[in-house]
């Protein structure tokens, strides 16, 4: 009986709502049943909210051959549909980069987060009704990881053995890959060699060829173009049998988008050690930032440079854009790339476009480098998005993944 008295009190104590004694200070205080219950109420809602933003049980991120690592359980952004007869691409593209669409909140299941009533709401993504049942999941698709067999073919081609073997050989163009020409998509190379990027442009307008109702018609000049035209001063005459109708099987001005690489600008930054404030220094006067140029002496100019940037003419939305993964502007090669599309519909078309009414854009709000040799595949994703319809949805950390994507694309001669 006194057993049973003990146990009964004990039990009671559980539950008491007096404090702990003082006494003993490393005994927890006792918690009262409300706060019991409230603390598993809020325990089971926390698990819901879980199940609810989790996309797929398989939480650890894989890594493939070369380091990087693919994370299998982040969210798809948006499944949109790209062959709905009642929408056109900029409707689906406006489903993904529309940053609207997340801020919509539903709360089917809340948790309460404090005692004044609050209650945590899930964020659900809605469908867009415009859009039919036949989806395709462009989020998933730009970022799937390779297989296995695809990332040992890529380490094989980066292998010393195999740098001076032909590697493909593309017959349309005649560009041929050997194995020390891949190796600038190697991780931290400078993607510079314009045979790379020029055949991954021919891969993108094969692509556009194979599923024209998925991308927008475009045309992909090579990396030669602008220097060409520009070179010492503007001159259309030495580019004007570039874009033959007979040798393209189509004019510019029917081109929804027109994207010009522009290569080789030289640019001065300037490293310094501050020993007066005890700080290292890096100035550059289009605000970029290389963490692998400070050294140690006091003023370091720094030249040579050789940056990627790219110029579109959109004619779809009737404006010049420059992209540069450096944050930077340079209004002369907007100047040069409208002044050549004026010369370029007067010569083929026979019409005098008017351009006053178009706009100069300087894009701003884009995916910028965090280091200083990225700056070519920056710019081979702007037009890889841009080319599908979709918004500029990467960052410096998706780099490691489309280097080997962009190299098992150029082995396999078929951009995805």
């Amino acid at each position: 009986m006194a057993y049973a008295a003990t146990k009964r009190k004990r039990g009671q104590d559980r539950f008491s709502d007096k404090p702990a004694s003082s006494s003993d200070s490393t005994i927890p205080p006792r918690l009262s049943r409300h706060k019991v219950r409230e603390f598993h109420a809020r325990c089971r809602g926390f698990l819901r909210f879980r199940s609810l933003v989790r996309r797929n049980k398989t939480t650890k991120p894989t890594s493939n051959l070369f380091g990087y690592k693919f994370d299998s359980s982040k969210p798809v952004h948006e499944v949109i549909d790209l062959v709905d007869e009642d929408s056109s691409i900029e409707q689906a593209a406006q489903v993904v980069e529309d940053d609207k669409v997340e801020k919509e909140y539903s709360s089917p299941c809340r948790a309460r987060n404090d005692e004044k009533g609050s209650y945590l709401r899930v964020p659900l993504i809605r469908r867009s009704p415009r859009l039919k049942k036949k989806r395709a999941e462009v989020s998933r698709e730009l970022f799937l990881p390779l297989k296995e067999e695809e990332d040992a073919q890529v380490k094989s081609a980066f292998s010393v053995r195999n740098r001076m073997k032909v590697l493909v050989l593309h017959k349309n163009s005649g560009i041929e890959i050997r194995g020390e020409t891949l190796q600038c998509l190697k991780p931290c190379a400078w993607l510079n060699d314009d045979v790379v990027i020029n055949l991954y442009l021919e891969l993108l307008k094969e692509r556009e060829t194979r599923d024209p109702q998925k991308y927008f018609k475009c045309h992909f000049f090579n990396t030669f173009f602008y220097v060409k035209l520009t070179r010492p001063s503007y001159n259309y005459k030495a580019v004007r049998r570039w874009t033959r109708h007979k040798r393209l099987g189509y004019n510019l001005i029917d081109c929804d988008i027109i994207f010009v690489p522009i290569h080789g600008i030289v640019h001065w930054t300037l490293a310094v050690i501050n020993k007066r404030e005890c700080k290292f220094m890096y100035l550059d006067s289009l605000n970029g930032s290389d963490p692998t140029i400070l050294t140690a002496v006091i003023f370091v100019p720094i030249h040579g440079i050789v940056h990627w940037t790219l110029a579109v003419i959109n004619k779809r939305e009737c404006k010049f854009m420059y992209l540069d993964s450096l944050n930077g502007s340079d209004p002369t090669i907007l100047t040069a790339v409208a002044k050549y599309f004026v010369d370029e519909v007067k010569d083929k078309n026979g019409k005098t476009i008017d351009i006053s009414s178009w706009g100069m854009e300087y894009v701003k709000d884009l995916p910028l480098q965090q280091n200083g040799y990225d700056c070519g595949l920056f710019m081979l994703k702007y037009i890889d998005f841009y080319s599908r319809g979709l918004g500029l949805k990467f960052s410096q950390t998706n780099m490691p993944y489309f280097r080997v994507r962009t190299a098992k694309e150029i082995l396999r001669l078929q951009a995805d």
